[in-house]
């Protein structure tokens, strides 16, 4: 399960979605379907089916959109925004 780190901070308002990196001291903005997207994985707890709900009424290709949303959240899960819970964290094991 994805979830925002423990040093990330989010409000979400009518034009998109702020979020504070307070470790690395930086602001992403994000937009409408940015937003979308970071709603699924923390509110819904994943982006099953939002690839539907984004491209079908825009007559996009919803596979096409999926692997956008997929490059997008391996990105935030990347630069640690989010994080995997299903996976060990890395680092040190050591104290």
């Amino acid at each position: 399960m994805l979830t925002p780190a423990a040093h990330v901070h989010h409000a979400t308002g009518p034009y998109g979605t702020a979020v504070l990196d307070v470790r690395r001291g930086r602001w992403l903005m994000l937009d409408p379907d940015a937003s979308k997207i970071w709603h699924a994985v923390t509110v819904r707890g994943g982006t099953g089916g939002l690839a539907d709900e984004i491209a079908i009424p825009t007559g996009q290709d919803p596979q096409a959109v999926g692997e956008q949303i997929v490059a997008f959240v391996d990105e935030l899960v990347a630069t640690g925004v989010l994080v995997d819970t299903d996976r060990p964290p890395r680092g040190r094991w050591w104290r």
